[in-house]
């Protein structure tokens, strides 16, 4: 007489453990992913400031080389230096080009500026700001406060913070012309 009732049966499917398993490894690689993903964001990000105060400082050059000066700031920390450098390289030159004014930096355009990505000029007309990749204005000052002979021009970084001592923490991030 044979029992029947003994043998196993083959159930397909996964087991929870092997379920387990395979959601561990999507999680640990869509991780890296994105780790990846800011990475590559902040050095763009980094890249673009540079860019942008290089052509700023270029472009404070070309005035110079016109007026034999630069653009005046009295604010020591800068903090309104955006507001001046829109002014002497954009604004002036548009409120007088029926007479001549000159445009230093066509770039800085309130209208078309969102060539490549993130607009770098806020606001319209007089009142535009200039802002960094990450939001914050730039920063410009001339005279005894500059660090640079003829005017320092820098962009606070990521952190929004900056401080006057090039080995402060604040000042670590910055992008700077010196």
């Amino acid at each position: 007489m044979k029992i029947q009732g003994l043998r196993r049966r083959h159930q397909a499917g996964f087991s929870l453990m092997e379920l387990v398993v395979v959601v561990a490894i999507i999680v640990v690689l869509a991780g890296l992913t994105l780790s990846a993903f800011n990475f590559i964001n902040q050095k763009n990000a980094r890249t673009k400031a540079k860019v942008q105060v290089d052509l700023l400082a270029n472009a404070l050059q070309d005035y110079h080389a016109d007026n034999r000066s630069f653009p005046e700031s009295t604010d020591a920390n800068g903090e309104k230096g955006d507001e001046v450098v829109y002014k002497y390289l954009y604004w002036d030159g548009y409120e007088a080009r029926d007479n001549g004014g000159k445009i230093y930096l066509g770039a800085l355009d309130p209208v078309n500026n969102t060539k490549g990505g993130q607009a770098w000029i806020q606001g319209k007309d007089d009142q535009a700001r200039i802002v960094d990749p990450w939001g914050n204005p730039y920063r410009y000052r001339t005279g005894e406060q500059a660090v640079n002979v003829d005017f320092d021009l820098w962009s606070m970084g990521p952190d929004g913070k900056t401080n006057k001592d090039p080995k402060h923490k604040d000042s670590l991030d910055d992008i700077k012309n010196w």
